[in-house]
């Protein structure tokens, strides 16, 4: 495997010791060598990269929060554009053919779809859609905290709302954000990011139960608009302890593994794919080489794993078994939040 370049994005100011967005390279041999700044942001904790790659979107999250676009050149980025949207922006995503920017608002629970042009670069104000509800969980499920935003295989934008328990779906039509559906899932659970498995199931992570959920098309000729749910099994392949929060979920390649990051516990959790993708088998927990592994990025046969508060990128090789193994020494990066390819 040869080399490749990532974007990792992090905490700035009072949020961590950050100083922007920094390019890391993975070698041959899966170790990651840097760090480089390549651009200082406030908080720039996702990232997203357009599909020609010459753009990079990150967050700024803050209470005034915002997303700003990147032209990348030689290694460094350039800004080439900015728009304010809601409170502590937490998640990005590209819309099929990346007509528009996927923005997920946590703090003021709404959802924004941004106008790209054909080059990647802002073409218009956000379409903005209100979020609603709130949870059993009164200290952190308030009001509506939307989390994550992604596409499905039909087109509809699916969203988490932490705050609400519910799986939102929307679509684009001329341009402007459209509520297609809701799924509401298990009250106080806390559904924090997701992964659509080839197989056509959407499987959800959710941050304070503490568990996946598979959630499959409720049928008719609604595709993904709604959802409903078929199986759920634990995020750790260990007991909870009841105080640890769920990090990120993704798939590992071909489909037959899923990844989980568990905060507290300090976990990254192999999930063994069963029947096509209707249920999920965890197997086993490896320590994340780190604290507070926030988010994961599985690179083929590598796992790039970013433990926020101990300033740590670790990397580990996918075993025979499915089962992560340590690839190597950490690499330092201040406050990492997430890792993306660039």
């Amino acid at each position: 495997m040869g080399e490749r370049v990532f974007w990792v994005g992090t905490y700035t100011g009072a949020m961590g010791a950050g100083e922007g967005v920094y390019r890391v390279r993975r070698g041959p041999g899966g170790a990651l060598e840097g760090p480089e700044l390549a651009g200082a942001a406030a908080s720039p904790s996702y990232l997203a990269v357009h599909p020609g790659g010459g753009v990079l979107y990150a967050v700024r999250e803050e209470d005034a929060g915002g997303v700003l676009a990147y032209a990348v050149k030689d290694g460094r980025l350039h800004e080439i554009g900015r728009r304010e949207v809601g409170a502590l922006p937490c998640h990005l995503s590209l819309t099929p053919g990346a007509g528009h920017l996927m923005v997920a608002d946590y703090g003021s629970g709404t959802v924004r779809a941004v106008p790209l042009d054909t080059g990647g670069g802002f073409a218009g104000e956000p379409d903005v859609a209100e979020g609603h509800g709130s949870g059993p969980r009164q200290d952190r499920q308030d009001g509506p905290h939307a989390h994550m935003t992604a596409p499905a295989p039909d087109g509809t934008i699916l969203t988490t709302d932490l705050g609400a328990d519910l799986v939102r779906s929307f679509r684009i039509e001329e341009g402007r954000l459209r509520l297609a559906g809701e799924t509401r899932l298990p009250a106080g659970c806390g559904p924090r990011h997701l992964a659509v498995h080839p197989g056509g199931n959407v499987f959800v992570l959710t941050e304070l139960a503490a568990t996946v959920l598979v959630l499959r098309p409720a049928g008719g000729t609604g595709g993904y608009a709604r959802l409903e749910l078929v199986a759920e099994s634990p995020a750790t392949a260990a007991e909870s302890d009841g105080e640890s929060l769920a990090g990120a979920i993704r798939l590992g390649d071909g489909g037959r593994y899923v990844y989980t990051s568990t905060r507290g516990a300090d976990v990254l959790t192999a999930h063994r794919v069963l029947d096509g993708g209707a249920a999920l088998e965890p197997v086993a927990d490896v320590a994340s080489g780190g604290h507070w592994p926030r988010d994961l990025y599985v690179d083929g046969e590598w796992i790039h794993v970013a433990n926020e508060r101990s300033g740590l990128v670790t990397t580990f090789r996918i075993g025979a078994d499915g089962v992560p193994v340590l690839g190597g020494p950490p690499l330092e990066v201040p406050s990492p939040v997430c890792v993306v390819p660039a």
